[in-house]
C-alpha cells in the first residue's frame, strides 16, 4: 500500500463503519424474507471490519435496535442433547479469553455414525469442478473439498437436532450479548487432493466477515489427527490482531510467523464427535489433509441476517425439529418455508 493510501484508507474505513450502521438500521426496519445487503453495503461492512476484530459486533449493537432473533430460556437450554448446562458459562468465558472452546463431552457414537453415513449418501458439490452434485466419492476423490448444501444437510434428523440445539443458541446469545438467529449451516469433506487450491479450500488463515456479529460451532464427524486437516486457530485474534493481519483476505503461515503470532496457533485435533465453539472473526484455517479425509458439520448463530444472502432450506422436519421451531421461531426463522410449505 502506498503512503497516500495508508493515510486515506483508515478514514475511508471509518466512513464505511458509519454507513454500515445506517444500512443495518434500514435493513432491519424494512426486512422481508430473502433480504440481503447490497453489494456496496457488503463491501462497506467487510472493509469496516479491518478497523479491529470487534468492529462487527460494535456495528451490530449500534444498528440492530429491535432484534428479530431470540434467546433460549435456561429451561430450554437444559433440554440440550449435546451440552451440559453447567458448561455454558465455562464455554462463554473460554470464548472471551481465547476465541475458541472445545466441549468436554462428545456426541454419542451412534449419532456421529448416522450423521457421517448421511454425509456420505447425500449429493455433494466438488469445489472447483464443473460437475453435477453427487455423493462424496470417498474412495477416489478428485478435488480438495466437497460441500453439501443445506437442504441435503437437513436430510439428517440428527443434524437437525444439532443445528437447532437451544444450548448452542444460548451460548451464542450470551457471548454476543444480543438475541440470535440460526443463520447458516455447512457440511463438507476435505481431502488430500486440493493442496494447489489452498485459498479456495480455506486452507490459508483468514477472518470470516459474512455477518456483523456471529458465532460458529463445529463438529468433527471423522477422527481428526495432525494429518487429517485439523481446524486451526490463532488464539486471541478475535479481539486484537497486528495491523499486518487485520485486512480482509487470506494470509499464509509465514506472515503469521513474521509478526510473532505463531506461539498462539492451535491445531484442534480430536476424535469424531468432538464439537467446539469458535469466534471465526479471529484468524483461522483448515489444514490440508495429508492422509485420509475430514468431515465437518457447522452451525452459525448471528445477531442479524444483514450481510450475505441467507438460505431458507427445504427439508422434512423431525418431531424434535417441529418442537423446537414452535418453541424458538425467532431463532429458527429460516426454517419457516420447511414448515409452511411455501
Amino acid at each position: 500500500m502506498s503512503e497516500g493510501n495508508a493515510l486515506v484508507e483508515p478514514l475511508l474505513r471509518r466512513r464505511r463503519y458509519s454507513r454500515t450502521i445506517k444500512a443495518v438500521e434500514a435493513f432491519e426496519a424494512g426486512f422481508t424474507e430473502g433480504s440481503a445487503a447490497s453489494g456496496q453495503e457488503f463491501f462497506d461492512m467487510r472493509s469496516a471490519m479491518d478497523l479491529r476484530p470487534t468492529a462487527g459486533r460494535e456495528m451490530s449493537r449500534k444498528g440492530v435496535r429491535d432484534p428479530r432473533g431470540g434467546i433460549p430460556t435456561d429451561e430450554q437450554a437444559r433440554t440440550s442433547t449435546f451440552v451440559d448446562f453447567a458448561e455454558i458459562e465455562a464455554c462463554v468465558a473460554g470464548l472471551r479469553a481465547d476465541g475458541v472452546y472445545v466441549f468436554t463431552h462428545r456426541m454419542p457414537d451412534d449419532m456421529v455414525r448416522r450423521m457421517r453415513e448421511s454425509a456420505l449418501t447425500v449429493p455433494a458439490s466438488a469445489r472447483g469442478l464443473e460437475a453435477q452434485p453427487a455423493p462424496y466419492p470417498r474412495d477416489a476423490p478428485e478435488v480438495g473439498r466437497y460441500d453439501v448444501d443445506e437442504d441435503n444437510t437437513m436430510a439428517s434428523p440428527d443434524m437437525q437436532a444439532y443445528v437447532s440445539d437451544p444450548a448452542l443458541a444460548l451460548i451464542a446469545a450470551r457471548y454476543l450479548d444480543q438475541p440470535v438467529i440460526m443463520d447458516q449451516t455447512a457440511l463438507w469433506w476435505t481431502t488430500t487432493k486440493g493442496a494447489a487450491d489452498a485459498a479456495m479450500n480455506a486452507w490459508l488463515f483468514h477472518q470470516d466477515r459474512d455477518r456483523l456479529s456471529f458465532l460458529k460451532f463445529f463438529c468433527y464427524l471423522t477422527d481428526v489427527g495432525p494429518d487429517n486437516g485439523p481446524h486451526t486457530v490463532v488464539r486471541g485474534t478475535h479481539v486484537k490482531v497486528p495491523k499486518e493481519l487485520a485486512t480482509d483476505g487470506r494470509k499464509d503461515d509465514d506472515l503469521v510467523r513474521s509478526v510473532g503470532m505463531w506461539d498462539r496457533v492451535v491445531e484442534l485435533t480430536a476424535p469424531a464427535g468432538t464439537f467446539m465453539a469458535v469466534d471465526t472473526v479471529g484468524l483461522h484455517k483448515g489444514q490440508p489433509p495429508t492422509q485420509g479425509d475430514r468431515c465437518v458439520l457447522q452451525v452459525e448463530f448471528a445477531t442479524s441476517l444483514f450481510g450475505a444472502p441467507a438460505e431458507y432450506p427445504r427439508f422434512t422436519p423431525s418431531d424434535l425439529a417441529r418442537e423446537r421451531y414452535t418453541a424458538m421461531p425467532e431463532i429458527l426463522q429460516r426454517w419457516r418455508p420447511a414448515f409452511s410449505g411455501s
